[in-house]
This record gives structure tokens, sequence and C-alpha cells, in this order.
């Protein structure tokens, strides 16, 4: 078995090898250990100043413990850096085993059987490369029995060496936090605080204490946690049980516990119920591995993490192993399964930090002697076992004292012979297949005989073709782990003179010496040499000549190797500070008052607006997360989640809802049938897929609560009953009516207009089904969509707007083309193509070409010094440069731009004694340059309108520039000159006497082609 333990990062020197050490092990061959002089120090220091060597950061040690004994036996012990990938861990491995079977250990202690470490990432991959290389041989003893095991994973190293991880550290990270189960059902902390509290002996702070300790590594609390759900989920047998249960969303929560407890229960019993005997204890343990396999091929990541399904199915690997082993090695000895951990070695490092007022930090030379001592203490403990005062993070219980689950407390039968393992194997998995057939599993995901006919898959490899799960850096990370300790910061490297040093330490005074090169290092000849130390224990290799002074050796590793040494903290979680955050610091558990009925609850459901390709729909989803500011929450108050400036936001996974056969004068209602909608994902490393449940995050602006009535199934005609096999046994469901979703997509639609929401932005969906999501009625017709987002959508393939609204056209730029068409509709040109929607009769929008929509609205803010900005809610929008749009081009004529009508808002002459007035900057309503013409015949009736009113006040020579065309916009809009815009002269240029008369242009026609008249504008 192998672990770490902290380390002061500071060099030693062993005067008995007359070498440096704390060096870590993987680079410190690029150093010569030996201290000759001073320069060799330096030399040292500069290198790892250089990151070419490092002063280790932990303790790695290596040891052996003997089944049916507590002993621990330290075979190596090497400061690591934590920089050692998994090439380097398999040989330093390798090397332990090699040198263990070459000595004479091997014959007179015993073979290897097994390797034992926790979830270390980089052991985890280094021992899969080397203890499940080889598959075991047909003439091995052990083949017999093992090869009667269905799906265990036969695979093992040189000598038939597994690998085996410590089931504490299994239990520590079982966290049921956003775990999926049942046929796509998520098991969080908001759901389990909402029922925990159910039990007697808990509070809301009690399981939030549960649910999110301050430290992780907390073995007993991680128990309780199990404990209290394998508690809840049995006490609610008889609501599970209840087919005809009103309560939808709570049935499915219960039955989802329910599975989370029966798999806890496999697990956790065979290490803590001590009446079992070792029959019934791997009898769990099949379950277990039955249960995780099953789920594994079903929900992948989303039920387990890569790397904590492999190490829990290797638990239960080796404890197979190992059992077989001792059955042949003596089948009348007790086969203990607490001996498959690693507790002696954790409890060798509970006794070294004992010594030195339990000093959790210690040089590499004091590690060492107090691993020697803490054997000592082992010794008496063994002696005396009233003295040991137990160990709080190995205890499987908060029990003062030790633990009273041990080898000689156990009550059941544990002799190795009285297991016959195949048949305890054969009854757990038939205790998995009962629990699963009862749930909403796919029966696909546990046909174990089917599955199991070949070697190719196994509990190990669950979807064969060699692919191993939790072993490649670049699968997902394992999120379950406390981060590791930052990398060490390199120091400055030392530049004093050691003389200067060794002075101030004399004097009493901080060294802090400029720095200098130190003199030659050659010793004195002859007579002038000083004399080397002598007396009793005296070593004179342990010392230097530096300036015609002896130094001892340690001193020059202390003052010039550890000169910029910090010790590290006493509290392991402050060592990780820079990596380990508190998990309750982010995390809001109160609920409120669920009959609140301004409070949205995690678990409840909703609607929002989602993509799926070219279509905008709305999903019925059940909320698993919720988050306010940043901090998870598991309640929010409604008003402040639908605000449009929220920062709530909620998550949920896509339920799916059947449509009924409506009546041919009546809309239909939509049922859940249990299920949810499921998107395909390719297995990373190979050729096969697996669906995963839908999951969407949305900003809660854009959320709807809704309440579904609850219906039964058996008593509807207007069903088919068989489609919802996966909800409540049948019998009974929620619905909700169309008009329900119709509304709340079309007012969620409308929202995301109002904010501005861009089509990329909306979640997508891509259904692994495309007729179960968007939802479809009856006939399988599209049954709940916005119609105008849907063509939004076409017309932009979810980018931004590209085909025009009015003639369908493809273009490039939308304002100049929309533009185009506005200017033929004002004089009357017919159109080349057919329009499918005419030109808007008053007031179009120059980006959709539409007249009377609020969303098209226009301001325009226009600062004195700065670029005119302005703001529109239209769906077609898009950002273009204001001042090049206002010149035109040859490329882009369109010169048609929001104005401020200055007649709306007149320039205010300055006031006396004063050159400028100061206005104030705020936004104001716009006029489309194209539509000055007749917002002006609107609005100010006593001007003049060039070609439309004759009679009235003398129109401004700056409002006229503003409205005044191009000859090139004109042409390029292909309209006749006799159409063009008439000409006009402000009075001011000509003079009153010489106003010429105005020419009046023709009526407006229809922009979808030439014909009749719109009405004439003339006041």
């Amino acid at each position: 078995m192998v672990d770490e333990i902290a380390l002061e990062e500071m060099a030693v020197h062993f005067s008995k090898y007359n070498k440096v050490g704390s060096l870590c092990w993987k680079h410190s061959h690029v150093v010569n250990p030996v201290l000759h002089t001073y320069d060799s120090a330096v030399s040292i220091a500069q290198k790892i100043h250089d990151g070419k060597v490092h002063l280790g950061k932990e303790l790695m040690v290596i040891g052996v413990s003997c089944f049916r004994e507590d002993e621990i036996y330290p075979i190596l012990a090497a400061p690591t850096c934590k920089a050692e990938d998994a090439s380097d861990m398999e040989r330093i491995l390798a090397q332990t085993i090699k040198c263990w079977n070459i000595s004479s250990a091997a014959t007179s202690v015993g073979p290897v059987w097994s390797f034992t470490t926790d979830g270390d990432a980089t052991r985890r991959a280094a021992g899969h490369k080397l203890f499940v290389k080889t598959p075991l041989p047909p003439d091995s003893p052990l083949y017999g029995t093992l090869v009667n095991l269905p799906g265990l994973n036969l695979f093992t190293g040189a000598g038939e060496v597994t690998l085996n991880f410590d089931f504490k550290h299994v239990f520590k990270h079982m966290s049921p936090t956003g775990i999926v189960l049942n046929n796509g059902h998520v098991i969080n902390s908001m759901m389990l605080v909402r029922y925990l509290v159910w039990l007697p002996a808990y509070d809301e702070a009690a399981v939030t204490k549960l649910l999110h300790p301050d430290d992780p590594q907390d073995v007993p609390r991680a128990v309780a946690l199990m404990q209290a759900i394998i508690e809840f989920s049995t006490s609610q047998h008889h609501v599970t049980n209840n087919s005809f249960s009103l309560d939808i969303d709570t049935h499915a929560d219960l039955a989802s516990i329910s599975l989370l407890g029966a798999l806890f229960e496999s697990i956790l019993l065979p290490f803590i119920e001590v009446s079992l005997t070792l029959s019934e204890q791997f009898q769990y343990l099949s379950c277990y591995a039955h249960l995780t396999f099953s789920f594994f091929r079903a929900h992948c990541h989303s039920f387990m993490s890569y790397q904590l399904y492999y190490d829990t199915q290797m638990l239960v690997k080796n404890a197979a192993f190992c059992l077989v082993k001792q059955q042949t090695l003596d089948p009348y000895a007790q086969f203990f399964s607490g001996d498959v951990g690693d507790d002696p070695l954790e409890i060798l490092f509970g006794h070294t930090r004992m010594i030195g007022a339990h000093n959790s930090a210690c040089s590499y030379a004091q590690a060492l002697d107090h691993l020697g001592a803490a054997k000592d203490i082992d010794g008496v403990f063994k002696r005396h076992p009233d003295l040991d005062p137990g160990h709080r993070r190995l205890k499987l219980t908060h029990h003062e004292g030790v633990d009273h689950i041990n080898r000689d407390i156990w009550k059941g039968n544990i002799i190795s012979s009285r297991c016959d393992l195949p048949l305890a194997w054969s009854r757990g998995r038939d205790d998995a297949l009962s629990i699963l057939i009862s749930s909403q599993l796919d029966h696909s995901h546990y046909t174990f005989a089917e599955h199991f006919q070949t070697f190719d898959i196994d509990m190990l490899c669950p979807f064969g073709q060699g692919k191993y799960f939790g072993i490649s850096t670049d699968e997902f990370p394992d999120t379950s782990l406390v981060p590791d300790i930052p990398p060490h910061v390199p120091v400055t490297p030392p530049s004093e003179c050691l003389e200067t040093l060794l002075t101030d330490r004399e004097n009493g005074s901080p060294a802090d010496a400029p720095s200098s090169q130190p003199p030659n290092q050659l010793p004195p000849q002859g007579l002038l040499a000083p004399v080397l130390p002598l007396g009793p224990r005296i070593r004179p290799d342990d010392y230097v000549l530096y300036n015609d002074r002896w130094v001892h050796k340690q001193t020059l590793c202390h003052l010039v190797i550890n000169k910029d040494f910090v010790s590290k903290s006493l509290n392991r979680l402050e060592r990780v500070h820079e990596g380990f955050t508190k998990v309750n610091k982010r995390i809001d558990m109160s609920a409120g008052h669920i009959t609140d009925q301004n409070l949205f609850l995690v678990g409840d459901i909703f609607v929002t607006i989602l993509r799926t390709g070219r279509t905008l729909s709305i999903g019925v989803l059940c909320s698993t997360s919720a988050s306010l500011n940043g901090v998870s929450r598991a309640s929010v108050n409604t008003t402040v989640m639908k605000a449009l400036c929220t920062t709530a936001k909620v998550t949920g996974q896509l339920l799916t809802v059947i449509a009924n056969r409506p009546s041919p004068d009546a809309h239909p209602v939509f049922l859940w049938d249990g299920g949810y909608v499921t998107s395909r994902s390719v297995i990373q490393g190979s050729s096969q897929s697996t669906e995963w449940v839908v999951v969407v995050t949305v900003p809660g602006s854009l959320v709807e609560p809704i309440n579904p009535d609850p219906t039964f199934i058996r008593l509807r005609n207007d069903v088919n009953a068989n489609a919802f096999s996966q909800v409540n046994g049948s019998q009974s469901t929620w619905e909700i009516s169309w008009d329900v979703l119709q509304g709340a997509c079309d007012l969620l639609w409308a929202k995301a207009v109002d904010l501005k929401v861009p089509l990329k932005s909306i979640a997508t969906v891509t259904p692994s089904k495309e007729n179960i999501f968007p939802y479809q009625r009856s006939d399988g017709t599209p049954a709940v969509v916005s119609l105008e987002a849907c063509n939004l959508l076409v017309a932009s393939d979810g980018d931004r707007v590209s085909i025009c609204p009015l003639c369908e056209s493809r273009v490039a730029n939308m304002h100049n083309h929309i533009g185009q068409h506005i200017l033929r509709a004002l004089s009357s040109t017919p159109e080349e193509v057919a329009l499918k929607e005419p030109v808007g009769n008053t007031l179009p929008c120059s980006f959709c070409g539409r007249s009377g929509r609020p969303e098209c609205a226009i301001t325009i803010m226009v600062p004195a010094k700065a670029t005119t900005t302005w703001d529109t809610k239209c769906a077609y929008q898009h950002q273009f440069r204001y001042t090049s749009a206002n010149v035109g081009s040859k490329n882009q004529p369109c010169r048609n731009l929001p104005l401020k009508c200055e007649l709306c808002h007149p320039v205010l002459p300055p006031a006396p004694s004063k050159t400028t007035r100061k206005r104030p900057i705020v936004p104001v309503s716009a006029v489309w340059r194209y539509n000055m013409h007749e917002h002006i015949l609107q609005e100010h009736e006593e001007y003049v309108v060039p070609g439309q009113r004759d009679a009235g006040l003398v129109l401004p020579a700056s409002v006229w520039k503003e409205m005044k065309l191009t000859d090139l916009e004109q042409t390029a809009s292909r309209i006749p000159k006799t159409h063009w815009q008439p000409s006009y002269t402000p009075p001011d240029k000509i003079g009153k006497e010489n106003i010429p008369l105005l020419i009046s242009r023709g009526s407006k026609r229809s922009a979808a082609q030439a014909g009749p008249s719109r009405p004439s504008k003339k006041a």
C-alpha cells in the first residue's frame, strides 16, 4: 500500500551517508548530493531555484501489511515533488515489487497479492498499466472460481497482483450531489435536504452539515450520510409502492432516492454490518457491482465520475481475488473485509503525527525517525489496546475510543472456506435484477447474460473495445477529490555570503548581507590549515572548510539551501488554501416557507423557450438547481427570478410529454410519461455512443413556473396507457393544457425580444429522437412553437438574420436591402420580384420593413463630441457604422438612418452672455430618414412638405438636408428618374421671391406590385 504524508520543504544532511536528503526522488539524479565544498551547496540551491530539482513536498511511503494482521512494515520512504507522471510512478512501483520478490521477503513473508492506494490519478494510471495487463491464465489455481463470476475483470499484473482502492476513500467520495439514477432523474443536495429532514433524528442544519461538510475527508460524516439515505429510502417504501399517488414529482424523487439507498446499502453494509457472513458480504458487493454497471451504461459520467466508477469496481474485483487466494492458501483462515483497505498505513501516519506535539509536518530526517518511533507506539497499543484513543478520520462512526468495527468484534462467519463465491455472486446479481426491474431503467442496460457472454465487456470495461474509464487524463476530471497542494513557488537563490550570515548569527543580528561571491575554497596548506573539530561523537567528514573555518554541513543546508524556508501550517485544510474552497461558502440551503406561493423551489416544474434546428418551441423542465448572484439556493423569490435584469439562473432536466387525442373542437393536453429528453453522445475512446438526459440552464427572466394538474392514466381513453410505463406504475401522472404552453411560449418570446436576447444564445436541444422534442400533437405535427421566432431562425440559420422577411431572398446587409424596398414603395416603383409581404404602410422599420410593431420603435442619442448611438428591439436589427452609413457608398448606398427630428427637438439658443448651451444627453425617439416626409406630414402640419404639401411654413434648410436623397441611393434602388424625390431649394438660399414651383410626385404604390395607389397623404 502507498500513500503520502506532509513534509517540510527543507534539505537535511545525513551524516551516515555524507549526502543531502529531502530532494525529490524524480529529479534528485540531476545533482550530486555530496557536500564537498561550499560551492556544492550553492549548486544544489541554484538547481532548486531553476526548477531542475525540488525539495520534497510530501513523503511517499510504501508499506507492507499481511492479511489477518494489523502490522505495517514501511519499506520505502521517498520525498516527492508531486510532479511525477504515470510512467514515473509505474517505474517505482514495479521496482518495489521486484525488490520484494528477489529478496527473502517473498519466501519468508509471502508474495504480493494486491497493491492498495487512494484516488490519486497518477497512481491509478500507473497501477492500471502494471496490474491490469495480463488475463488470468486457465492453469491458475484461481481461474476455476473466478471464471464463474460473470462480468468480473480477470486481468492482473505479473504474479497475479491486483490493484486495489481503499474502501474508506470510496465512501468519502460517494457524495450524492448531482448523481443521475433511474431513467435520468437527478439527485442532488437541494433535493436531499428537503427529504432527509423527514427523519426524526435530523433537522435542516444537521442535514446541511452532512451534505456540505467543512472537512470532505471526514469518513464518519460520509458514512452517516449514506446511512441516513438508506434509512430514509427504507421508511418510504409505502409511498413508492403507491401507484395511485397524486404527488407525481415527490413520487419520482422518492423512487430515485430508493435506488440510491439500495446502491449505498450494497457497498456500505459489507464493511460496517458486523453480523454479516462472508457470503452475505460478497452478495452485497456483487449487487453493487451489477447496479453500478447498469447505471453507468445508462448515464456514464452523469451517474458517477469515471474515476470513482473505476475505483469502486476495482475494489470489488480485488476483494474477490484476495478471497480466492486466501481460500487457496488456507481455507480455514478468516477473511476480514477491512483488510483490503489501507488503514494500517493511515494509522502509522497518525502515530507519526503524534510525535513532536502533533506536528503534522516535519523534515525528511525527522519523518524517518518518527516512522520508526510510530512503529514502537504501534507495539505499545497492541499490548495495551485500552490506551489507544482511536483515529477520528479513520473511524466509520463518530463514537469515542477504538472503532467498534474490527476483526475481533465481527460476529458473522468470515472463515474463507465457508463462502461459495460463485453462488454469492449469482445471488447478488439476482438482487440487483430485482431492484432494476422495479425501476424505470431501460432493460437493455441490465441484460447481464447478453453483456457478459464474452470477455470483451466486464465490470471495469462496461462498453468493451478495451476502453477503461478513469485512466486517461483527457476524460472528465474527478470533481469529487480535494484539490492538490498548489505548486511550489521557486525561491530566490542564495546570494548572501556565508561568512556574513555566520557573523550576524554570532552577534545576534538578522542575517541580511549584500550579495558577494565566496572566496577560494582551496584549503590552506601546511601549518596554516585550521585544526579539525575533535571530540566524542564528532565526525570530521561532517564539516567543510569555508574561509579558514570549519562549518557543519547541516549549517550549510540551513543557511544556503533552506535560506527562504517557510514552515507549513499545522492545519491540513490551510495547507491547500489556494486550491481548496469550503463547500458551504457559495450555497444557501434555506428553502424558506414552502407554502409561500411567490417562492420557486428546486424541484418545481417550469417552462422555457428552446431551439431545435430552425424551430423555437416551449420546453417543460424539472428544476434541479437554482442560483442567485452566483450563490446556489434551494429557493428563489419568483418575482426576483423573473425580473428583466435578474441575476438568477435555473437549471433543469427536459421532460418528455405526450399529447392526448382531443376532440375535433378542442386543443390537446400534454401528459408527462415519466421520461426525459435525451441527446446522443459518443463515448470517448470508443466507437459507441450513449444517451444523456438533456440538462438546460437558462436565465431566470426566461423561466415561467407552472403548476400541472394530476390525472389518472387508467381512467382516460384518449391516451395509450402503455406509453406511460416510466411513471408511477402507469397509474397516475400530471398534465398541462395546450393553452398554458402556447401562452407561455408567446410570453417568453416577447420577453426575449424585449431583452434583445440573441437567437444564438437561446439554449439549443438536439434530441436523439426527433419525435420526442419539439413536442408534437397526436398526429405528429408540431404542437407549441413561436411562428415569428421560427421565421427568424429560418432566415438567420441560428445567427444574424440573413433572409429578407419581405421577399425571402438571402442578403448580406439587411438594413441596406430593406431600405431599398422602402424607397421603391415610397416612389411607387414596382418590385422586380413579387413580395411575400408588402412594405409597411406607415413609418416602416428599416430593419424589417414592417409597421406598427412596438419592438421596432427606435431611439437615438446624439452627443456633442461622440458617435451617435441608437437602440431598438427589432429582431432583424444588426449593427452598422453610423457615420459611414450617413455618407453612403457604391456598395452600401442606403442612407436610411435613424435621425433626431429638429422640429420635435429644436436646438435652443445659448443663454445671455454664453456662447453655447449645455443640453442633457438622453435618448429620444428617432425617425428613419426615409420616413421623415411622412413624419412631418403627420406631426408638423404647419410646415411645407416638398411634393406633398405646398402651403405652410418654410421647411428649415437643416431639416431638408436630412431628408434629401442622393442620386446614388435612388439609382441603386432602380427608381425611374420620373419618380425621384422632387427638388427643393430653401428660401434662404435663393430669396423668398424666387421660390420655384414644387414638382409633385405620383402617389405611392404598393411595394409588391405596380397597381392602385395608396391613399393620398396631402393635407
